[in-house]
C-alpha cells in the first residue's frame, strides 16, 4: 500500500490517512445535508466543489464552510474559482487544459494545487502541481480505464498520483491501493 510522505506549502493540515480520499461533487451539486452525510460516513481528506455549470460565490461559500467545520480541505474547482473564496478553501483544482503557470500563482497564496491529468503529457505539465489525478483507471461513463499498471508510470513522473475514475466498489479501491498510487478520487463511490 503507498504511503504520503511528500512535503505541501506550509500551513497545511496534517491527512489522516496514509491512502488519500478526495470527493469531488457531482453537477448539479449535492445539498449541505447529503454533504454532511458523506462526510461524516467517509471523512475524506479532501472535498472539492465542481459545478461545471456555474454558480455565485453566495452559493459555493456554505458548502466551504461546512467541508472545513468537519475536519476536511475543501477543494475549488478552478471553473468555480472567484478571488472573494480564496479565504475559505485549502486548495484549487485546475483541468487538464489549465495554463501550468496556475501552479505557482496558487502556491504564491499558500494554496494546495491538484491539477486533472489523463496522459504522460498532462503529467509532464503539472510536474509543480502538489497532487495530479490521473484518469480514468477503470471504465467509467462509457470511457475505457487505462487500469491500475500505468500508475507505475505516472508515479515515475510525478510521485503524488490520486487514481481517479471508475472508482465505484470497494474492490476497485482495494486494487488501487495496491498500485503506486497515495490516493483515490471519486465522484460515485461517496455516494453510494
Amino acid at each position: 500500500m503507498s504511503t504520503f510522505t511528500g512535503q505541501l506549502p506550509d500551513k497545511k493540515r496534517l491527512f489522516k490517512s496514509p491512502f488519500l480520499s478526495y470527493f469531488i461533487t457531482p453537477t448539479p451539486p449535492i445539498s449541505l445535508e447529503k454533504l454532511t452525510q458523506i462526510l461524516v460516513c467517509y471523512s475524506p481528506n479532501f472535498v472539492c466543489y465542481r459545478n461545471l455549470n456555474g454558480t455565485t460565490p453566495s452559493q459555493i461559500r456554505p458548502f466551504l464552510e461546512k467541508v472545513k467545520e468537519l475536519n476536511s480541505s475543501p477543494i475549488l474547482h478552478y471553473r468555480n474559482w472567484v478571488p472573494a473564496l480564496l479565504p475559505f478553501i485549502d486548495g484549487i483544482h485546475l483541468p487538464s487544459t489549465a495554463d501550468p503557470q496556475l501552479v505557482d500563482r496558487f502556491h504564491f497564496y499558500n494554496k494546495i494545487v491538484i491539477a486533472s491529468t489523463h496522459t504522460l503529457e498532462e503529467v509532464k505539465k503539472f510536474k509543480n502541481a502538489d497532487f495530479i489525478t490521473f484518469s480514468p483507471i477503470f471504465d467509467s461513463k462509457g470511457r475505457k480505464g487505462v487500469g491500475v499498471e500505468v500508475l507505475e508510470e505516472v508515479a515515475q513522473l510525478h510521485p503524488r498520483v490520486i487514481g481517479l475514475g471508475g472508482i465505484t466498489s470497494l474492490e476497485k479501491l482495494q486494487l488501487l491501493q495496491q498500485s503506486p498510487a497515495i490516493g483515490f478520487a471519486s465522484i460515485r463511490y461517496f455516494l453510494r
